[in-house]
């Protein structure tokens, strides 16, 4: 891996959870890799355009191969754009916490501006769907109040980790790892107790991305 992009999906800054173990993989990579080139985008200071009217229309234009207003043809330069820079990387890390079972909205808002086709999938003659970020590393750092992953009674709420996989897989990308940090809620020695855990998956994680490169 030559380039990262963190895409950082937490506003809470230096007390982020999420954030604190990426800034550990972060560490771990660069120290294993120092020419290593990571971007960071934080989605909540980030100037993302809206997916409004003169986007959605322009999509069902494009399409079906018809001519677009201009208007229209700009909301989708500008998709092009951030879809192209997210492709340029040869990985990303993902600092997500969870609200209310799902995702932040900044960070829904960045996926639903670059899933497009001909974007980050294609379609074939055939209906197939080819994704367009195939041969890529992609590492979920997951933080949730629930102490998910060690409950199956409550896993089917995480719609999370659940739905960054799905996505990942359908523009393309089999190289999934995730860190989970929970449960984030509660007794200060059990935050502590997750924090330690989430950190130390992070470790044995860094160690095995660092030992498959250096095998490479």
């Amino acid at each position: 891996m030559k380039r990262l992009l963190h895409i950082n999906a937490s506003p809470r800054g230096a007390r982020s959870r999420s954030g604190t173990i990426s800034g550990q993989v972060l560490a771990g990579l660069s120290a294993a890799n120092p020419a290593l080139v990571v971007e960071t985008i934080d989605l909540f200071d980030a100037d993302l355009p809206p997916f409004d009217v003169q986007a959605i229309e322009g999509r069902y234009g494009l399409l079906m191969g018809t001519p677009v207003p201009p208007e229209q043809a700009a909301a989708w330069d500008q998709l092009r754009s951030l879809a192209e820079h997210f492709r340029s990387f040869d990985g990303w890390l993902m600092s997500v916490p969870m609200w209310n079972f799902g995702l932040p909205y900044r960070l829904k808002h960045y996926i639903d501006l670059i899933t497009h086709p001909g974007m980050t999938f294609r379609n074939d003659a055939a209906g197939n769907v080819e994704g367009l970020a195939a041969g890529r590393t992609a590492i979920i750092v997951a933080a949730s109040a629930m102490p998910f992953g060690t409950m199956p009674e409550i896993d089917g709420l995480d719609f999370q980790l659940s739905y960054l996989s799905a996505w990942l897989g359908f523009i393309g990308v089999t190289d999934i790892h995730a860190v989970r940090v929970a449960g984030t809620f509660g007794p200060d020695d059990a935050v502590a107790a997750a924090m330690a855990k989430a950190a130390a998956e992070a470790d044995a994680l860094v160690a095995q991305l660092s030992a498959r490169a250096a095998a490479v």
